[in-house]
């Protein structure tokens, strides 16, 4: 995704975008005309998104109720909006977000206000070692490293080689019994024109998608182990299939959001 693009609002971006698929408020009218164009090719667009915020509210629940963590770290969380992880879990747990959007954090920033024990730092997905090797990140962590990373709504974004090198960092970083939740987009999606055209619009404004086999994804994720494996975002959450008309299915289908899976140290 073109860093030239992030704070120009003479251009679409692909975050500000997502956030108007959501119903947010921080987009301009380049991003919703941009948008709007994909809803034309793609009226699940908007389902989609919100698809993948519900599945944070499962996500939060797992990592903190059955796996009892008290950090989780977000890589590319977007804002802090729409039940995010903050205001699903229990007083006490740290909540370190970040995004490479400088406007985003500051508007993130100003959101969060003085939350106790949720952070929000500018950082890009690509280098985990610039967020995890933070003064201030560290400081926070005390020195605790068996967290829940979650990496969520990015990877379609990211080349093969960025996410080997965060999974192999984030998994050497981190200790025994630490966990990764991540989010395959782009996985094992059908061949139409309409989806071509979709992926056309985003790879105009610097924003190349990278289709891929689900199982490339367990290559580029060693090494960290399988422990929940991929599952489509309909069966995460319990989906109701009956909101898909015909140009859903036709489009995407049952793959909505991508897949998701849990893996561990």
């Amino acid at each position: 995704m073109s860093k030239e693009s992030i704070i120009d609002d003479s251009r679409p971006n692909a975050g500000r975008m997502y956030d108007y698929y959501l119903g947010g408020n921080h987009n301009f009218e380049v991003d919703r005309q941009a948008a709007d164009q994909v809803i034309k090719l793609l009226p699940f667009a908007p389902k989609g998104a919100r698809l993948q915020r519900w599945a944070l509210q499962d996500i939060a629940k797992e990592l903190i109720e059955r796996r009892s963590y008290d950090v989780i770290i977000d890589f590319a969380s977007g804002l802090p909006t729409n039940d995010h992880f903050h205001e699903l879990v229990p007083e006490g747990t740290t909540v370190i977000y970040s995004d490479y959007d400088p406007v985003v954090v500051e508007y993130a920033r100003d959101i969060l206000g003085d939350t106790p024990n949720v952070y929000f730092f500018e950082a890009d997905a690509a280098q985990p070692e610039a967020l995890l090797e933070r003064p201030e990140v560290q400081e926070l962590l005390g020195g605790r490293r068996k967290v829940g990373f979650v990496m969520w709504g990015v990877s379609a974004f990211l080349t093969d080689e960025v996410i080997a090198h965060t999974a192999k960092y984030t998994y050497e970083w981190a200790a025994p019994g630490s966990c990764l939740v991540f989010n395959a987009q782009g996985a094992d999606l059908p061949k139409n024109e309409t989806l071509d055209r979709t992926f056309q619009i985003y790879e105009q404004m610097g924003a190349k998608f990278h289709k891929r086999a689900l199982g490339h994804f367990h290559e580029l994720l060693q090494p960290w182990k399988v422990d929940q494996d991929f599952i489509t975002l309909l069966e995460w959450h319990g989906f109701d299939e009956s909101d898909l008309n015909k140009e859903d299915l036709e489009a995407i289908g049952p793959l909505a959001g991508g897949y998701g899976a849990y893996f561990v140290k």
